[in-house]
């Protein structure tokens, strides 16, 4: 057996035991990051490697060696080429490269009920040709730049998860997500009605947007399971991004967020899923509600105590996350280990827990990321449950 394999398979392991609440030989390590920061570390450039994956391909085994983690997310890079050919307004790069999601509007607020009588109708009829230009073309043109984006898109995405195979190959790091899917409220606001249009409509119409949370809950179900490669399994998980609970008030998420959300995630796992949920922002005021998550949920947290976090969810969710990346920047070293010192004892005791970073590391720029491996060092010989 290979080193590689010998890593990969203990690294299994010990993810999945965490996963299922148990105690592994050590606390695991999860880079909670894109292929962005691995470019910077490696010091190549982020626009030429949108372009050419290679790049992406040398830059990431290095990365997860040097910062020895024992599991990653996917190599997800948005496609450039494609964004280009069906004329973008929903993704577009910036100078350096970087895609940026700005606030637009596909779906007008007079254009509710149509959704909600017919979501995929409406998506491809109304919201499709409004964010991505080139689908409004007359004649037979729009129809072919959807095609050419659609191949555009298989051919970067059997690229990336050929890199992540060659992550778990070439330095044993497992790939512990398996696609990613939205709560029917994030994507109605996200992908539809931007987030000044849900603001506006929560009040002006929550009939309306009550329903259309209902309307798309069976698409993104279905996202949920046919993105997913092979049976359910443990490991790797569905990741889901938790985008606007922080922008609400308790009665606006009860109202509006959770009957969706809460069921699109129990129906998963009740299918023998893991789900990951990415909880950004501050969920302090809303602990109890996923406490009530049935289990095989992951939740990395952003902010919030770790102490409080573990008493409020820790019984049923494997936590991860709420390290604070900005440390990198402003403390010492020693300061820095001092606090996944404190997260530790606060987060680890029983079981369940994944050392990680409160938010995604979206560039290398500006960090001692130095200071990540020593704090990394110290989890690896003094991670103990």
């Amino acid at each position: 057996m290979s080193d590689a394999k010998r890593l990969l398979d203990e690294r299994l392991i010990r993810i999945e035991k965490a996963v299922n609440l148990q105690k592994p030989d050590r606390i695991p390590i999860f880079a909670l990051n894109g292929p962005e920061v691995a470019i910077d570390y490696c010091g190549r450039h982020l626009k030429s490697a949108t372009w050419n994956l290679e790049i992406v391909r040398e830059s990431l085994p290095i990365y997860y060696q040097d910062m020895k983690v024992d599991a990653a997310a996917s190599a997800f890079l948005r496609c450039p080429g494609m964004y280009t050919a069906i004329g973008s307004q929903n993704f577009v790069p910036n100078k350096d490269g970087f895609m940026q999601h700005p606030e637009v509007c596909g779906m007008l607020a007079s254009e509710y009920e149509e959704l909600i009588k017919d979501p995929f109708k409406t998506l491809v009829d109304k919201v499709l040709p409004r964010q991505y230009k080139a689908f409004d073309q007359p004649g037979g043109l729009g129809g072919l730049n959807l095609a050419k984006g659609a191949l555009s898109y298989v051919r970067y995405t059997k690229i990336l998860r050929e890199i992540d195979a060659h992550c778990s190959a070439t330095v044993g790091v497992p790939i512990i997500f398996d696609n990613m899917i939205e709560a029917p409220f994030d994507f109605l606001a996200d992908q539809l009605r931007s987030f000044m249009g849900i603001s506006v409509d929560m009040h002006r119409c929550p009939e309306l947007v009550e329903q259309a949370c209902e309307a798309l809950f069976p698409l993104l179900l279905r996202w949920g399971v046919t993105s997913y490669t092979g049976p359910p399994k443990k490991i790797p998980a569905i990741f889901m991004p938790l985008h606007m609970p922080s922008f609400l008030n308790p009665k606006q998420f009860e109202r509006f967020y959770w009957p969706t959300f809460s069921r699109l995630v129990n129906t998963l796992t009740g299918l023998g899923y893991t789900v990951t949920l990415f909880i950004e922002g501050n969920w302090s005021k809303l602990y109890d509600y996923l406490g009530s998550l049935n289990p095989n949920v992951v939740g990395i947290f952003e902010y919030g105590e770790m102490k409080t976090i573990k008493e409020k969810v820790g019984k049923t969710m494997c936590i991860m996350g709420n390290y604070p990346i900005e440390a990198l920047k402003s403390h010492s070293t020693e300061q820095c280990i001092d606090i996944a010192k404190k997260m530790i004892a606060e987060g680890a005791p029983g079981g369940g827990y994944i050392f990680t970073t409160g938010k995604s590391i979206p560039r290398g720029k500006g960090l001692d990321l130095e200071k990540l491996q020593a704090v990394h060092q110290y989890v690896i010989d003094h991670g103990k449950y």
